[in-house]
């Protein structure tokens, strides 16, 4: 028989073994499909990684940036070099783009759990900790796609950690340890340049006070702190004084087109503090960290927060009145640079749980607190017992709840919600190949959102894109974040299924649609016709468009005959004729440097279902003695394409 003691250990370590599996299970079930897509920000990390990984520059041909332009306005650097290493070991794919920060959210859950166990030794609430990381939804919803700054939250769960283990053993290999930790953490997140070095200079004062600091040590700690956090400064002071870019070895030190200095001030504390309670402990706009239902920790978690929060500042008075370390203090110090930090955004930065994602170190923690508290409060057994199944049972409705939403109906109902998601092309990518050959294939397409799509998914090499040179609309014929209404009739299309306004457009145009998961790919209309005639060298179509409701059409025609503009034009749609209009083209005066081309333009407009219903176009050209000339023409296909 097993004593009460042997059962209490074994229960324990049965407990522990439950809670990490349903962390792995939360962290790691379905990744590349929950949250659908990719977040704009993660997009933009994995495509620079894969630069990084395989030609050692950004998607700007910058080689190794300490900091990332990105969109222009920067991007953090960690979570793109750890992506690239990933992509060398395994391949390219969207689990591995997300690996990172399920690897981060499993290291912040050890160091979190470890730290508890440090702060309530021999006691069962750390497994209390560990289970409400495993399932409060703001540390499954937020550590489950590669938003860089996510990772601000598991490193700073290691920098207390490690920093706590300096003052609490004084040995020299945790002074290094926490100087290697703080700079790194500098590259997760560009808001923790204020965070980091609040929370060093109270956990310094604080262990001198303690004479728990060794200041022989030091140097351990700040020689790697400082060498990490030089490059960092080093972009920041480029930045700030419009310095030219730098390098140091093959590392960039980059200069941004758009510097976000101006995002921070003084202007709008009150705001902030109002939005900064609101948005972290209740919820925010931003569907893909938040629910509305859930909360970000549910709503009856803030009571044991709260107390919690009381609890800590008075175990800070104990420690400074009796100059003994407390693990409550750490805590605080790093709520304090947090709370610094959220208060100094201005204008639109606000303080979302993007930009607070370090808080919930502390709320975590404050919650754990807090429900011990009360139930070390409680008198008697029964009451205890009584408490901790009322409790048990709230956060096991709350958790089956959220989970079964947040793994079967969430990626259905938050889109179009979560606005900064798109879909990757790849589906895409496979249908023109497996259709290589057939013209409409080989046709430019139009691909409805940001570039940074169309690269990451065509693996786009960053040298042939030449971003700096030829900008980001184009990549050879094809259109990038190019949508209808103003449709290019002369290109395909790739739709979302949810566009139904643009889905009508082109169906009225007479596109042809060819369906795919994720996607309608609608091939142009022309290709229902084959051209018969094209008679003119001296001939380009160089504009087919919507434009007011109607297609536009334009272009310019050199009559080789005469070697001048033809002096009037007929387009025939079927038996109906429309109105052509000269016009002017300086551009082409300026190519074939002859002013007599000047009014070699032509344009007309076209009814918007013209594609779909003509069997034939015809576009006569007529010179100054009324002699004509078919120009171009073009029947429709039997059968169609």
């Amino acid at each position: 028989m097993l004593n009460g003691q042997k059962k209490s250990r074994i229960l324990w370590y049965i407990s522990l073994g439950v809670i990490t599996a349903i962390i792995l299970f939360l962290h790691l079930y379905r990744l590349a499909d929950i949250p659908y897509g990719l977040n704009v920000d993660e997009a933009g990390s994995a495509y620079d990684a894969y630069c990084i990984a395989n030609f050692g520059v950004d998607r700007y041909a910058k080689s190794y940036p300490v900091y990332f332009t990105n969109y222009g306005d920067g991007q953090n650097a960690l979570y793109t070099y750890m992506t690239a290493l990933f992509f060398r070991l395994f391949g390219t794919s969207k689990t591995v783009i997300r690996m990172g920060i399920a690897l981060f959210s499993l290291a912040g859950a050890l160091f979190g759990f470890l730290y508890a166990c440090e702060k309530w030794k021999g006691k069962k609430v750390p497994l209390l900790f560990l289970c409400l990381y495993a399932i409060l939804p703001i540390f499954t919803m937020t550590q489950r796609f590669g938003l860089e700054s996510h990772l601000m939250l598991s490193a700073g769960i290691v920098t207390l950690y490690v920093s706590m283990k300096v003052l609490e053993t004084g040995k020299w290999q945790y002074y290094l340890l926490a100087g290697i930790v703080m700079g790194i953490s500098l590259y997760t997140y560009a808001l923790i340049y204020i965070v980091m070095p609040v929370y060093l200079l109270l956990w310094l004062s604080y262990g001198l006070y303690l004479r728990k600091i060794q200041l022989r040590k030091l140097p351990l700690l700040f020689l790697p702190l400082g060498l990490l956090a030089a490059p960092l400064i080093a972009v920041q002071l480029i930045n700030i004084f419009s310095l030219p870019e730098m390098y140091i070895g093959p590392f960039t030190l980059t200069r941004l087109p758009k510097y976000r200095s101006g995002e921070l001030g003084l202007r709008d504390i009150f705001r902030n503090l109002k939005q900064m309670f609101a948005n972290t402990m209740l919820h925010d706009d931003l569907s893909y960290n938040t629910i509305a239902r859930y909360g970000t920790m549910y709503y009856f978690s803030l009571p044991f927060l709260l107390t919690g929060l009381a609890g800590s500042v008075k175990d800070a008075y104990i420690s400074f009145r009796q100059r003994r370390f407390d693990c409550s203090v750490p805590v605080l110090f790093w709520l304090l640079g947090v709370f610094v930090m959220g208060c100094l955004l201005k204008g639109w930065s606000t303080p979302n749980t993007t930009r607070m994602i370090g808080i919930y170190i502390a709320y975590l923690y404050f919650i754990t607190h807090g429900i011990y508290s009360v139930w070390n409060l409680l008198p008697k057994t029964w009451l205890r017992r009584i408490f901790t199944g009322i409790l048990t049972g709230l956060y096991a409705v709350s958790f089956f709840s959220f989970a079964h939403y947040y793994f079967t109906d969430y990626n259905r109902e938050a889109f179009p919600l979560n606005w900064l998601f798109y879909e990757t092309y790849e589906e895409i990518s496979a249908l023109l190949e497996e259709h290589r050959g057939e013209e409409w294939a080989s046709r430019p397409t139009c691909y409805p959102h940001n570039y940074i799509y169309y690269l990451w998914s065509y693996k786009v090499n960053p040298y042939e894109m030449n971003l700096p040179l030829n900008g980001p609309d184009t990549f050879g014929e094809d259109h990038i974040n190019e949508l209808p209404p103003n449709a290019l009739a002369a290109c395909n299309y790739v739709i979302f299924h949810t566009d139904q306004g643009s889905i009508d457009l082109l169906t009225e145009m007479g596109y042809t649609p060819m369906e795919t998961e994720k996607f309608i790919f609608f091939i142009c209309p022309l290709e229902n016709y084959d051209l018969t005639v094209q008679q003119q060298q001296y001939f380009y179509i160089d504009s087919l468009k919507v434009i007011d409701g109607t297609i536009q059409f334009s272009g310019w025609c050199v009559d080789e005959k005469t070697d001048l503009p033809f002096t009037e034009y007929v387009l025939e749609a079927d038996d109906e004729h429309m109105e052509v209009l000269i016009s002017q083209r300086q551009d082409v005066v300026d190519v074939f440097g002859d002013e007599a081309f000047l009014e070699s333009g032509f344009y007309a407009r076209l009814p918007l279902n013209i594609f779909k219903t003509c069997d034939s176009f015809t576009f006569t050209g007529i010179r100054a003695d009324g002699s004509r000339e078919i120009i171009y023409q073009q029947l429709r296909k039997n059968g169609g394409i």
